[in-house]
């Protein structure tokens, strides 16, 4: 999930929500060298500004380290720390330590000194004769403001904790009543991830919620360790669910069941709307779509996250479109859950194919000229058509081609398979949001579908299907749709 300037940021368009922005994380170490506008800053400064603080005190103060000499002193500081603390880890701790990035001194455009003045007169002191602490805890609400703030507009934020802070406040010259809080470093992510790269890399996974959170009198004692320890290890699990291909009440029970009893449901775009509404209230709603074409959730993420919410003790639900074993990446979330050690199940769901089939009366197979049925994709990881499709099978004429995902690949995918002796005139029905209100179909022939759908440029999914069966699709129901069949195809099929 990558978000280069605020056009693309998705919460413009309604479709962030404010859990999105705190899984987007602050520790963002990896910055690409592009400027950051100075309007930009002084906008979410002015936002952080506005953050809650103990008594209305506002203690915080900024610095913009603007001075390369500054940041260079600084830099020497983190180095000096990070190797005095590097001693005291052992073994693979140890090794793991010394190959993590913890910075991003290198490439962030913005640094800010972030300090508590704990002489702070404004706020009358309210508040602070009983707890002073509650000074820095102002300054820390701050800075997760200006974190949000800067995550909203599509800024990464790294927040260094490995420094000495005297040698921070020398460096800067900070007055004696300043307290450093952190040192902060901003800008434009080279890359983003919905899970904390600490855990990426192996260091700590998260805990459970419930492992941090009591009712009065409920808090562990001492001789509930190793309870409350067990508990730390405990994990939730993973359901794959297929959504089918859009009509709600085609899921099926054990797809509701596992909406209505989920913790988390990680969902795509092309989930349809009203099947969200089967999900329990009160469960997170994260939106994880791979949008074809356009910057969008990366796969590596989404596996991430569904072990990360099922390390906090979750059922998560992921949640497709269609059926989630037929070009739904499923087996790379499976290999993630098993590898990570959580509990996973699947829910098979309606396919796209069999939803548009049902849905114009068609029958995929025919005793007579199809028997058998195949699925393909018409584009590889790269978004080209494939190199290792079998055009010999999708010529021949005793089989039915169903075409996955073909809007960008489909006139030189029809070009192959007929210098490969598919027949121009073979059936071919494209179906675009197949079952939904806004179903669109287009009946043709393999050599001229492209171009009918090329000029009509439907929006939303679109699943291509050849073959003779097309032909034969009356039924004593379906008079109407057969009647447009035929005149599509100029010919009058006899009848079994």
């Amino acid at each position: 999930m990558t978000f280069r300037d605020p056009d693309d940021n998705p919460n413009q368009n309604g479709r962030g929500s404010l859990e999105q922005l705190v899984r987007w994380r602050r520790d963002v170490r990896r910055f690409r060298a592009d400027a950051v506008p100075d309007e930009l800053i002084d906008r979410l400064l002015r936002l952080a500004d506005l953050a809650p603080s103990v008594g209305n005190s506002q203690p915080w103060r900024i610095v913009n380290v603007r001075s390369p000499e500054t940041r260079a002193a600084i830099v020497k500081n983190f180095e000096t720390a990070r190797e005095r603390s590097a001693g005291g880890y052992a073994g693979d701790q140890s090794d793991l330590y010394n190959r993590l990035k913890l910075s991003g001194f290198d490439a962030a455009p913005i640094h800010l000194a972030v300090f508590c003045d704990r002489n702070a007169l404004q706020g009358h002191g309210l508040g602070r004769q009983t707890m002073p602490e509650t000074l820095d805890h102002s300054c820390a609400c701050m800075v997760t403001v200006l974190w949000l703030a800067a995550r909203e507009a599509g800024l990464g934020l790294g927040w260094v904790s490995i420094i000495d802070p005297a040698e921070v406040s020398k460096a800067l010259d900070a007055p004696p009543e300043w307290k450093l809080v952190g040192y902060l470093l901003l800008g434009w992510p080279e890359e983003e991830h919905l899970d904390p790269e600490l855990e990426r890399f192996g260091w700590q996974p998260r805990t459970p919620f419930e492992t941090r959170y009591w009712d009065t009198g409920s808090a562990p004692s001492r001789a509930d360790a190793e309870v409350t320890q067990q508990a730390d290890n405990s994990l939730g699990s993973v359901i794959l669910v297929g959504a089918g291909p859009g009509d709600p009440e085609l899921i099926t029970l054990k797809a509701l069941k596992a909406l209505q009893t989920a913790d988390a449901v990680l969902f795509d775009d092309l989930v349809a709307k009203p099947i969200l509404d089967f999900v329990r209230p009160g469960a997170r709603m994260i939106d994880v779509g791979k949008r074809g074409y356009r910057q969008s959730c990366k796969q590596p993420d989404i596996n991430a996250m569904m072990v990360s919410l099922a390390r906090e003790g979750l059922r998560v639900v992921r949640l497709k479109s269609g059926d989630p074993l037929i070009f739904g990446r499923a087996g790379e979330e499976i290999e993630a859950c098993q590898d990570a050690g959580i509990p996973l199940s699947v829910v098979p769901g309606v396919t796209s194919a069999q939803g548009a089939a049902a849905s114009l009366k068609v029958s995929l197979t025919n005793r007579d000229h199809a028997r058998r049925l195949q699925f393909i994709t018409a584009h590889d990881r790269r978004g080209h058509l494939p190199q290792d499709i079998d055009w010999s099978a999708v010529a021949d004429g005793a089989a039915t081609t169903i075409i996955y995902m073909p809007k960008r690949t489909l006139a030189e995918l029809t070009e192959v398979a007929l210098v490969h002796g598919l027949d121009p005139k073979t059936p071919t029905i494209a179906v675009a949001n197949a079952t939904r209100p806004d179903e669109r179909v287009f009946i043709s022939t393999i050599g001229a579908i492209a171009a009918e759908l090329e000029a009509a440029h439907p929006d939303g999914p679109v699943l291509v299907m050849v073959g003779e069966a097309l032909r034969y699709a009356t039924v004593r129901d379906a008079a109407e749709q057969a009647e447009a069949i035929v005149a599509a195809l100029d010919a009058i099929p006899g009848r079994q």
